[in-house]
């Protein structure tokens, strides 16, 4: 019996087309068995609901959200192996803060257990912000933080990307997750083959109050090397080129 998970996003549309496409999509290369939530709302909005309430797992706090089409037979959490939550780090959003942002990674940051949450820096789009493969500038590519919109992040980004949205190869994928894991343990100054989260958020953090931009990043591609590192990089090491 395949692995089931349960993967919460913060958009419709984006975030279950990157994850879910039979052909290019993330999850493609894990092969569990899968249901994506959108929540439609920002990771703000769903700690303060969830914090608010009385919920013995994500699961059980789903079930309360009006609109959210989560399976109606899913019960509880025990019907997933691992819980996963992609959600942008919008530091513009009326309820930010430094201080949320820290308490949400440290309440979830277990994916068998609460669930695991995975930051957009500064958004979703960022998975597209390469601008050829390979991209070696990616490795300190910032964005500064003055009026920036989500929809002016958005043209930016489809001005300047290299990628092709509709028809992302197994190629480009092994080189999206490559290109990030290398600059997130660049920013953490990691040996370690697993990412530190918290280390990435107080470099955010810190270039954020010193300088008022971030490094552009995505971390959710990270789901497919948290699940299974060893074959993760043996399907990356077959299709790049060393």
């Amino acid at each position: 019996m395949r692995s089931r998970i349960l993967l919460i996003v913060e958009g419709e549309k984006t975030e279950p087309a990157i994850l879910g496409n039979e052909t290019h999509g993330l999850l493609s290369l894990i092969g569990a068995d899968y249901e994506i939530v959108p929540f439609s709302n920002s990771i703000y909005e769903l700690y303060e609901a969830y914090m608010a309430g009385e919920y013995d797992d994500i699961v059980s706090f789903l079930r309360t959200q009006k609109g959210l089409k989560l399976d109606p037979s899913i019960l509880s959490k025990n019907a997933f192996s691992a819980v996963y939550l992609i959600f942008d780090f919008d530091p513009h959003h009326q309820k930010y803060s430094d201080d949320t942002i820290k308490e949400l990674l440290r309440i979830f940051d277990n994916e068998t257990e609460l669930g695991k949450l995975y930051v957009n820096y500064p958004m979703v789009e960022a998975y597209y912000h390469l601008y050829s493969l390979p991209d070696p500038d990616f490795l300190t590519r910032s964005v500064s933080l003055n009026g920036l919109t989500g929809q002016a992040y958005k043209k930016l980004v489809n001005m300047t990307t290299c990628l092709k949205k509709n028809r992302i190869t197994r190629e480009d994928l092994c080189h999206i997750i490559m290109h990030n894991y290398e600059k997130a343990r660049k920013m953490t100054n990691s040996q370690d083959a697993l990412i530190d989260y918290h280390a990435i958020l107080d470099t955010q953090l810190d270039i954020k109050a010193r300088y008022n931009e971030i490094y552009v990043l995505s971390t959710f591609p990270f789901i497919t090397l948290d699940y299974n590192f060893d074959d993760t990089m043996a399907i990356i090491t077959g299709l790049l080129p060393t």
